[in-house]
C-alpha cells in the first residue's frame, strides 16, 4: 500500500472508529507526514526498523523531548493499526522505547504584562473589541485555546454568570465569570459580533467575515497584540492558562477547585503548579532574605 493511502485510512480510523479529538488526529497525521517526507518511501511495506531508527536519531537533534514523545506515540498507534489491518506483519516500533521526558515547569506571564497588552488595544473596530475580549477571557477563565475558539453564544449564561465548556474527552464543566469579563463579553456580543458574523455562525468568536477562528489564528492574534504592546515576554495562549492557575494558587485557592476549573481529569496534572509556586518562593527568598543577600 502507498504511504499516502495508509495515512489517509489511518486518519479515518482515528476519527470514526477511535473517536479521537480533531487536535489529536491533526497532530498524529502531521507527525506521520513528517516521517514519510524524511524517509522518501512510496510503499508502506518498504519501511524498516532501521528507517525508523534513522528518523528518531534525526528527531532527537531537531525536536524537543516532548515532541519526540508525541511522535513516537503516533508512530506506535500507526504501526499497531497497520498490523491490525494486515498491511504489515511486523511491528516496526517494538524495538523503540518512549524517551523520558523531563518535567518542565509551566511558563507564565505577569498580570502587569497582560494588563499592558490589553491597555494597548485602543482601536474601536469590532476586531479590536473581539481580540481584547478573547485575551481577557483566557486570563480570567483558564480556558484552553481550543475550548475558547469552539465556544458558542449559547454557552454563555449571563444570568448565572458562567460558561458551559466542553473540554478534553467531551467532558463538560462550568466556569464562573467575573463581572468585568462578563460585561466585556456582553458588549462584544451585542455591539461588535453582529458586524463580523456575516454567515450566521453560532460560535461566540468569529473572524472578520464570519468565519471560525482557528487555534492558529488566535496564536497569531495574541502574538501580534503582545508585540504591538511592547512587552518583552513571548505570549502564548497556554501561558495565559498557566498564569490563571498559578495566580489562583498564590491566592491560596484549593487545588481541587483549580483542577475543576482547568478541566484536569487527574489532580496530579494540577499539582505541577505547586512546583511553580515553590520555585517562586525560592526565588523571592534568594532575592529578598537578608541572610541570602549576605551570602551573595
Amino acid at each position: 500500500m502507498r504511504c499516502i493511502e495508509a495515512i489517509r485510512e489511518f486518519k479515518t480510523y482515528l476519527t470514526l472508529e477511535k473517536g479521537r479529538s480533531e487536535n489529536t488526529v491533526i497532530s498524529y497525521i502531521d507527525d506521520l507526514t513528517q516521517l514519510m517526507d524524511y524517509l522518501h518511501k512510496e510503499m508502506i511495506e518498504e519501511i524498516t526498523q532501521e528507517d525508523i531508527s534513522s528518523y528518531l536519531a534525526y528527531g532527537h537533534d531537531h525536536y524537543s523531548a516532548s515532541s519526540m514523545q508525541r511522535k513516537m506515540v503516533a508512530f506506535r498507534q500507526f504501526s499497531k493499526y497497520l498490523m491490525r489491518e494486515g498491511i504489515m506483519t511486523t511491528n516496526m516500533m517494538e524495538a523503540f522505547d518512549l524517551p523520558k521526558q523531563s518535567e518542565k515547569l509551566p511558563e507564565t506571564v505577569s498580570l502587569q504584562e497582560v494588563a499592558q497588552v490589553l491597555a494597548s488595544i485602543t482601536g474601536d473596530e469590532p476586531v479590536d473589541h473581539r481580540d481584547a475580549c478573547m485575551i481577557a477571557l483566557l486570563i480570567n477563565s483558564g480556558l484552553r485555546v481550543s475550548e475558547m475558539v469552539h465556544l458558542k453564544v449559547s454557552d454563555v449564561n449571563f444570568h448565572a454568570r458562567t460558561l458551559d465548556v466542553i473540554g478534553k474527552g467531551d467532558k463538560e464543566r462550568i466556569i464562573p465569570l467575573d463581572e468585568i469579563t462578563l460585561k466585556q463579553i456582553k458588549n462584544y456580543l451585542y455591539n461588535d459580533r453582529p458586524e463580523l458574523n456575516k454567515e450566521g455562525s453560532l460560535l461566540l468568536f468569529v473572524g472578520k467575515y464570519g468565519k471560525p477562528i482557528s487555534r492558529e489564528n488566535f496564536y497569531r492574534i495574541l502574538n501580534n497584540r503582545a508585540q504591538a504592546s511592547g512587552v518583552k515576554t513571548h505570549f502564548t495562549p497556554h501561558k495565559l492558562r498557566h498564569t490563571f492557575a498559578t495566580t489562583l494558587l498564590e491566592e491560596n485557592a484549593d487545588l481541587r477547585s483549580i483542577q475543576e476549573l482547568l478541566g484536569h481529569s487527574d489532580i496530579s496534572t494540577t499539582t505541577i503548579y505547586t512546583h511553580v509556586n515553590h520555585a517562586k518562593i525560592k526565588k523571592d527568598y534568594t532575592k529578598y532574605h537578608p541572610g541570602s543577600k549576605r551570602r551573595t
